[in-house]
């Protein structure tokens, strides 16, 4: 796996906070968030523009030029680690979500072909995580090299979508409408669709598992989850603030929000043939370990088919990993969503220094 697959996975995650910090730790925190947030966020009626109108269509990609981004740089300097790029297109991207406009990025194979698709869920909230052309690059592109069509959506309200973000409420909706509006790319075929998130991904991936009825998702990754969003907030208190901001009746609604974001609390409404890979540092400061692992004896009380490959001393996206985490994700759906095998791991729960 290639360096900003782990860098940004990790920046991802960062959360907007109101805490009061001593002033070396706010001054790094500053700098850290410019490093993931990138350029302003851009403005929706130029994108609309620039986009033009979608009459019946609802997904609309324009090409990218990443030799004119921050990204180039790196690389020209490690050209080796870019090879795939020749393989591939990478496009912005803006679909049609409960009739708001999101944005986003796509990356397809140059060759001719009908292609299974993943959609990669992206962590974060607002503009922090918001993707930018080197995720397109380093995320997406890699991936599709494989030979799939790879989408990622921003999320509504954010990156210069319309809508109003709900942290895993109705925004789980423009990971689903993405699905059907890749329908209409010319080499998609959305009947095998895989879904592979970070973070806050990892939750989007199993709420929109569980609010829809639809056969083509045939598998899932997930890199440092959320699986437990009460746990989450235990330990990092600063999250009800985001939380407040965010979801809607938050204060008069809390527990049963909690609820929905919690796949731990719902185990027995997951697709029993969906496989699920969830992959985790023991030493997770972000999503602490204990929540995935009670994850996982839920799913194994109800026979959900899932891996958990546990890393022993890793970082929140696993950065210490790369290489073998972009293997084991492209393997995983090569095998349940290319070729739509059926669930056959011996070893359910791993453990890797």
């Amino acid at each position: 796996m290639h360096t900003l697959f782990i860098a940004y996975a990790f920046h991802g995650d960062q959360i907007k906070t109101k805490i009061v910090m001593k002033a070396s730790l706010a001054i790094l925190l500053f700098a850290f968030f410019l490093s993931s947030c990138g350029p302003s966020q851009p403005n929706t009626e130029e994108l609309k523009s620039k986009f033009g109108d979608f009459n019946s269509a609802t997904i609309k990609l324009l090409p990218v030029d990443y030799t004119k981004t921050p990204i180039y740089k790196k690389i020209q300097h490690h050209p080796e680690d870019y090879t795939y790029l020749d393989e591939v297109e990478i496009y912005r991207m803006a679909h049609i979500s409960d009739g708001n406009l999101v944005t986003g990025f796509v990356a397809m194979p140059k060759k001719k072909g009908n292609y299974p698709c993943v959609v990669f869920n992206r962590g974060g909230n607002r503009e922090f995580g918001r993707l930018l052309v080197a995720h397109g690059t380093d995320i997406l592109a890699p991936i599709a090299a494989k030979g799939y069509i790879v989408a990622a959506s921003n999320y509504r309200g954010n990156s210069g979508s319309e809508g109003m973000e709900e942290f895993g409420g109705a925004d789980v909706n423009d990971v689903l409408n993405l699905i059907d509006s890749m329908s209409e790319l010319e080499m998609a075929d959305t009947s095998r669709v895989g879904l592979v998130g970070v973070s806050r991904g990892g939750m989007m991936n199993y709420i929109a598992l569980r609010k829809t009825e639809r056969q083509n998702i045939k598998a899932v990754a997930s890199i440092g989850g959320v699986s437990d969003f009460g746990l989450t907030i235990e330990h990092h208190p600063e999250i009800d603030d985001v939380a407040s901001e965010l979801i809607p009746n938050w204060h008069e609604e809390r527990e049963q929000a909690i609820i929905e974001r919690s796949a731990v609390q719902w185990p027995q409404e997951l697709p029993a043939d969906v496989p699920l890979l969830i992959m985790h540092s023991k030493t997770d400061a972000h999503v602490y370990y204990d929540q995935v692992v009670h994850f996982a004896d839920s799913l194994e009380n109800h026979n959900v088919p899932y891996q958990l490959v546990s890393y022993e001393d890793d970082t929140h996206g696993l950065s210490n990993h790369k290489k073998e985490v972009f293997e084991r994700i492209t393997s995983w759906f090569d095998k349940y969503v290319k070729e739509e095998k059926q669930f056959a791991e011996v070893n359910k729960r791993l453990e890797l220094e």
